[in-house]
C-alpha cells in the first residue's frame, strides 16, 4: 500500500502535516478536501423518504452523483499532492528549463475540482429546496465550503498558469466562472433563507 496518501491520514495526522513545510498536503489538496466536506454537508439534508416516489428517485439519482464526486475528489487530493511534488522536483533540476508540462499537469487537480463544485452548485437546489430542514444549517455550511473551493482553487492555478512561457497557451478565464460560481452561490442561499423564513413561522 502506498505510504503517506493524504486519504489515509487521521484528523490529527492531516492537521499536523499541513503545516509542515512540504506539499503532502498543501493547499490544493486541502481545497479539495474542503470541498467534498462541503459537498457531504449538503447531502446530510437529503431525507430517506420525500413522501413522493417521482421526488424520492431525484434524490437518490443526486445522490449517487454526488457520492461519485465526492470519491473523485479523494484521487484529486493525492493527484495534486504528487504533481505539485513533480513541479517543485522540476523546478530544482538544473537541467529542466520548460516547466510548462508540469505546471499544466500540476494544474489539472484544481480545474477538475472547480468543474466538480461548480455542477455541485448546479444541482444542489433540489436537496436545499426539498430536504431535510432540521440540517438546513449543514446545508448552508457546505454550499459556502463548495463555494469557498472553488475561490481558493483559482489561486493556484492563476498562479501557475502565469508561468507558463507558450504564448499560444490559453489561460483560464477564472473572472467569468467566479463570476457564475457567484451567482449559483446567491441563488441557493436565496433557497435556503426562505426555508429558514418558513421554519421560523
Amino acid at each position: 500500500m502506498e505510504k503517506n496518501r493524504m486519504v489515509d491520514f487521521s484528523v490529527g495526522e492531516l492537521i499536523d502535516n499541513t503545516r509542515k513545510k512540504t506539499a503532502n498536503p498543501g493547499g490544493g489538496a486541502v481545497t479539495s478536501l474542503v470541498g467534498n466536506l462541503g459537498l457531504n454537508l449538503i447531502l446530510m439534508m437529503a431525507k430517506k423518504d420525500y413522501g413522493d416516489e417521482r421526488l424520492n428517485k431525484k434524490s437518490q439519482k443526486l445522490e449517487k452523483k454526488f457520492n461519485k464526486y465526492a470519491e473523485e475528489l479523494k484521487d484529486l487530493m493525492q493527484e495534486d499532492i504528487d504533481k505539485v511534488n513533480v513541479l517543485i522536483k522540476a523546478y530544482k533540476d538544473d537541467q529542466i528549463n520548460d516547466y510548462d508540462k508540469y505546471i499544466i499537469d500540476a494544474n489539472k487537480a484544481p480545474k477538475r475540482t472547480i468543474e466538480l463544485m461548480i455542477i455541485v452548485l448546479q444541482d444542489c437546489d433540489f436537496v436545499l429546496k426539498h430536504g431535510n430542514i432540521a440540517a438546513i444549517s449543514d446545508g448552508e455550511i457546505g454550499l459556502r465550503l463548495v463555494k469557498e473551493a472553488i475561490h481558493s482553487s483559482f489561486i493556484n492555478l492563476i498562479m501557475n498558469e502565469e508561468n507558463i512561457s507558450d504564448p499560444n497557451y490559453k489561460k483560464t478565464n477564472y473572472k467569468s466562472i467566479i463570476n457564475f460560481c457567484d451567482k449559483l452561490y446567491k441563488d441557493n442561499m436565496k433557497i435556503i433563507k426562505e426555508r429558514e423564513k418558513k421554519w421560523d413561522k
